[in-house]
């Protein structure tokens, strides 16, 4: 009996003697404000991760520009400052000296959320060797929805009616060129100080969705809102490569998400669309002017803005540009279904 007692003690002491698992923070950073379908597609993410760590991960989360703007903040994660955090390609872009990033916000690429969940998609191990130069691991796709102008004085509502007007751009190359294509004059400011720049008057309207319009409080400084559709623009959910290469394998696979990824991006992709069309509706409310184009009108601005693709061709990657078209002659041949052919089914290759 005395012996076994002894074990026991021994086992006891031996056992509290292990080490505490430690717990890591994870510092992650993002313009997108709080209260949003942005917040809850990246607390998603952010549960799942540490769920998958056994609560050995602990995220804190600095949205809404609290860290600055997205420039500041994606440098930050390139030099390992900063953990983690979600961004706008474009914003990416910029900050690492990637023109290659802005390939998916080519004005008028994209015609539907399908026709760019599909491109994105397959461009996903290709975007992930691009950021990986810098030091980035992307995590998962996101999205921001379709951009359209907000507007002070006027309505958009030909390329002509842009012209003069000194409007927000994002910091971006392929957004300044996309203005300079319409006759307008861009204004480059980061997101956390495009609320002042609106109500002094330092720019006279800007590009937006409607949900990010409505949770910036951009939307109360316009009467106007065109529905554009100007430009897809994506989303990403992003790492530290120095911050991830510290961290043992277990936490690794609990940061990446890989088994969790088509979830998470599908989860976010549908908050965002759904809010999207809801906030859209209540414009008219708040007094907001919403103006759907006409397909004449749209393609006038389509037009327009097609010297983008001549002056950014260069910076992307011509073989890029050809990868993305690839992929949309696929998702468009998978679409055709035969005049005959049951609803659904696809017609019978000739």
């Amino acid at each position: 009996m005395k012996k076994r007692v002894l074990a026991l003690g021994l086992g006891s002491l031996f056992y509290l003697s292990l080490p505490a698992q430690e717990v890591v923070k994870v510092r992650f950073g993002s313009v997108i404000p709080k209260d949003s379908p942005w917040e809850e597609g990246v607390m998603a993410y952010v549960k799942q991760a540490e769920s998958k760590s056994g609560g050995r991960l602990k995220f804190k989360t600095y949205l809404g520009g609290q860290l600055g703007g997205e420039v500041e903040m994606i440098k930050s994660i390139a030099m390992g400052s900063l953990d983690a955090g979600a961004f706008s390609l474009a914003a990416m872009a910029e900050a690492l000296s990637l023109p290659q990033l802005q390939l998916f916000e080519l004005p008028f690429l994209f015609s539907s959320d399908e026709e760019a969940d599909y491109v994105m998609d397959k461009m996903f191990d290709r975007m992930s060797e691009i950021l990986a130069q810098k030091g980035i691991v992307l995590i998962l796709w996101g999205t921001n929805g379709w951009r359209s102008f907000g507007t002070k004085s006027k309505p958009a509502l030909s390329p002509a009616d842009l012209k003069g007007l000194k409007m927000r751009a994002q910091e971006s190359d392929v957004y300044i060129q996309f203005y300079k294509a319409l006759g307008a004059t861009p204004v480059p400011i980061a997101t956390p100080e495009v609320l002042v720049a609106l109500k002094t008057g330092m720019v006279d309207g800007y590009d937006q969705t409607p949900v990010f319009s409505l949770s910036s409080s951009w939307i109360n400084t316009v009467k106007h809102f065109t529905l554009t559709k100007h430009i897809y623009q994506p989303g990403a959910v992003v790492v530290s490569k120095r911050f991830l290469d510290k961290q043992p394998a277990d936490l690794q696979q609990a940061l990446l998400a890989r088994a969790e990824r088509q979830n998470l991006q599908k989860t976010s992709r549908e908050l965002v669309r759904k809010e999207d069309a809801e906030v859209l509706g209540s414009f008219p409310g708040i007094g907001i002017k919403v103006y759907n184009l006409s397909e004449a009108q749209r393609e006038a601005f389509k037009k327009a803005s097609q010297p983008v693709y001549t002056i950014l061709e260069g910076k992307i990657g011509k073989n890029l540009i050809q990868e993305v078209n690839t992929h949309l002659r696929a998702f468009k041949d998978s679409q055709k279904v035969s005049p005959t052919a049951p609803s659904g089914k696809a017609a019978p290759k000739k």
